[in-house]
């Protein structure tokens, strides 16, 4: 078959360096029909594709050459490793059990800069596929290499058996996924070809057959860390720890870290927390919790770690045996985060201080697999807190629940999450608080509808979890139809129209919304959107009807700029005991400047400002400053430095860092952070300034 590939083994290893001149490479499999997905699906490509995949007992080789009839045209930069960013591309999909539920993701640019990540089908937002849609979170080790000539580019690539989980079977049979992005020609082409008349993206992908011999991937690792920071008026303090890796079979493997590195080398950007009903999510960025984190994700967000704020010691289990997934994740947490709950049993003015305590973390998560594309699953989340380490049993929060996602025929998928909540604080328990969410998705090449319906009482509480919201039944439909001009100035028209309906407990309406929205995509990665909403909001017993409008507007148009900007207005409510409706604008503007490969300036600005109403007297104005400047020296050493600056707060934050990244794990930071605020008289006052150090050294054995 033209897309069941039986890959030959190679007699000796191809030097990865991107240049195509091992001879070698003529005995590996040759795949030479690409297709057209984008803008015109299923045309031959502008230019011509071919690639080369082989074996050894220890690597999967794969070359892929770009042609390219304007070779000076190739967007290609120097940057960090998973920070490559509106360039020429090669992605490569590996979905290693073959199940079309999850795959390897290693993609690499035209200079061999590598990204890597876990493509999940089942957490996908909305239809289709791409890189953009894998957690990039997840690092391991490869080999790459590119080039580029006078004919276009090479990219060569060494995957370690190591690096992947696979079954413990013989022979080895994948799905396999080569993709190519032409940037400035808004083109995408497949190995395999893809189609929109299909609801999935790793079911349209090929096989490869791997026969030989392989390692299994069973291997120890150790990667021992030693991190510092040097605070104002105190001494250097630097602390030793250590991360240890097992892996018991070559699908599933073991976690173990003592005193874990968690420093903040990566700043969160800033968001606008004034006059805001809900909290504000931040990402994770700290990678004994990142890696794996895909085991974990459910419909409702039950696992959330930055809620684990000063852990001590953590262990993980994570793989697949069969057709079961297997992940079970342990912390102990010495400063955490309390456990919430608003009920009348609970009462907010408690007199009992529940901060800043010790916990135990446990999360246990099982997953079947059913047929292509479905599963079904268990979740269980335990939090044990208390004063000391001994009396971690005194309060806790646990949460079970049954999950699981259906692909209905062609075009339709089903996915429900029934979970339960018990909480205990202090001699005060809750019985069985149950929460609920159905969601049912038709995706066709043209029509897409999704219904939507969660259950959140206000006695529930998830303590590991993430919920804006609680007392709600929530209702919430889409509708949308995509047109397809496909050509190089419109790809795709997609219209949309959405409803949204919830109810408290008592059966009291308080959220009712109607959308109408289209986005359109198009020349250079140019893309439109807006939207109009008519909604009420009920907040402190006041019924509050609200219009407003959005629009958002980003494009590529040359390889050294990027740009987008978001704007909307209209009415919005000012959340206080008095609460009215005033008026409320927001902007925003993002830039992107590559004036060298190695060289990128990326500004943001936001301005968020409310007024009593439209013209009247302004209530607050913020303006949000950001800068992220990055210089790469070379593929392993680079500069960064970030600034933010928040007018509403006066506050000004700067951050230099020096980063050397051999590969995954052996790393060695060094940087500063300074705080100020500026006075009254217009002068920024130091705050603190820290510096910080960080090595780490990753060996597998």
């Amino acid at each position: 078959m033209e897309y069941h590939i039986k890959v030959p083994e190679f007699s000796t290893s191809p030097k990865i360096d991107g240049k195509l001149e091992n001879p070698i490479w003529l005995e590996g499999a040759v795949l030479e029909s690409f297709t057209q997905y984008e803008p015109q699906e299923g045309v031959l490509p502008s230019e011509k594709t071919v690639a080369y995949v082989g074996f050894d007992k220890k690597n999967l080789y794969i070359a892929v050459q770009c042609f390219d009839s304007s070779p000076n045209a190739i967007r290609a930069s120097l940057s960090q490793r998973d920070k490559v960013y509106g360039d020429d591309e090669v992605t490569i999909y590996i979905d290693t059990f073959n199940d079309k539920k999850r795959a390897f993701v290693f993609q690499v640019n035209p200079h061999g800069v590598q990204s890597d990540g876990i493509y999940s089908e089942s957490q996908r937002q909305h239809r289709g596929g791409g890189f953009e849609r894998v957690d990039k979170n997840w690092d391991t080790f490869f080999l790459s290499g590119g080039h580029i000539d006078e004919n276009g580019y090479t990219i060569e690539l060494a995957i370690p058996f190591k690096s992947l989980r696979f079954p413990n079977s013989r022979p080895q049979t994948w799905g396999f996924q080569i993709q190519r992005k032409i940037r400035r020609k808004n083109e995408e082409i497949y190995w395999y070809p893809r189609s929109r008349d299909v609801n999935g993206f790793l079911i349209q992908t090929g096989i490869l057959q791997v026969d030989g011999i392989i390692e299994k991937g069973k291997n120890f690792e150790i990667m021992p860390v030693i991190t510092g920071r040097k605070e104002p008026q105190e001494k250097f303090n630097p602390e030793p720890a250590l991360n240890l890796k097992y892996g018991i079979t070559s699908n599933l493997s073991a976690d173990i870290t003592f005193n874990p590195d968690f420093s903040q080398i990566e700043a969160d950007m800033p968001q606008i927390d004034v006059n805001q009903r809900y909290a504000l999510r931040y990402p994770e960025k700290r990678p004994f919790f990142l890696e794996g984190k895909d085991f974990f994700d459910t419909p409702m967000e039950l696992v959330y770690t930055r809620k684990i704020v000063d852990p001590q010691l953590g262990i993980k289990l994570s793989g697949k045996v069969g057709k079961t997934t297997v992940g079970f994740l342990s912390a102990y947490d010495e400063n955490s985060t309390e456990i919430e709950l608003s009920s009348e049993d609970f009462s907010e003015d408690s007199s009992e201080d529940f901060s800043g305590r010790r916990a135990f973390i446990n999360i246990f998560r099982l997953k079947q697999d059913l047929y292509p594309e479905s599963h079904i699953g268990l979740i269980f989340t335990d939090k044990e807190m208390g004063n000391s380490l001994n009396g971690t049993q005194q309060d806790y929060n646990r949460v079970a629940g049954i999950d699981g996602h259906f692909k209905i025929k062609s075009y339709n998928r089903f996915t429900f999450q029934i979970i339960g909540s018990q909480t205990k604080l202090g001699d005060k328990k809750t019985s069985l608080a149950p929460a609920a969410k159905l969601n049912f998705s038709h995706a066709s090449r043209h029509i897409s509808f999704s219904a939507d319906y969660t259950r959140i009482p206000e006695e529930f509480e998830a303590s590991t979890g993430f919920f804006r919201r609680k007392d709600i039944q929530s209702f919430n439909t889409r509708i949308g139809y995509t047109f397809l001009p496909q050509n190089q100035w419109v790809i795709s028209v997609r219209p949309s129209l959405e409803y949204k309906r919830i109810y408290d407990f008592n059966n009291t309406l308080t959220d009712e919304e109607y959308e109408l929205s289209c986005f359109i995509s198009g020349w250079r990665q140019s893309y439109l959107g807006w939207g109009f909403s008519s909604e009420m909001e009920r907040y402190n017993g006041i019924n509050f009807h609200k219009n407003s409008f959005r629009m958002h507007f980003g494009s590529e148009p040359f390889s050294w700029l990027s740009a987008n900007l978001s704007l909307s207005f209209g009415d919005g409510i000012y959340y206080d005991e008095n609460p009215y409706l005033g008026y409320k604008t927001s902007v925003g503007f993002r830039l992107t400047i590559k004036p060298l490969t190695n060289f990128r300036l990326f500004y943001n600005f936001n301005n968020n400002e409310f007024s009593e109403s439209k013209g009247g007297e302004r209530v607050y104005s913020i303006n949000i400053i950001s800068q992220r400047i990055s210089y790469q020296i070379s593929r392993t050493l680079s500069l960064r430095l970030i600034t933010d600056y928040n007018d509403y707060y006066k506050k000004l934050y700067n951050s230099i860092l020096l980063s050397y990244e051999l590969r995954p794990g052996t790393v060695f930071y060094l940087g500063v952070d300074d705080n100020q605020e500026k006075d009254d008289s217009g002068i920024f006052r130091g705050e603190g300034r820290y510096y910080f150090i960080k090595f780490s050294y990753w060996w597998r054995i």
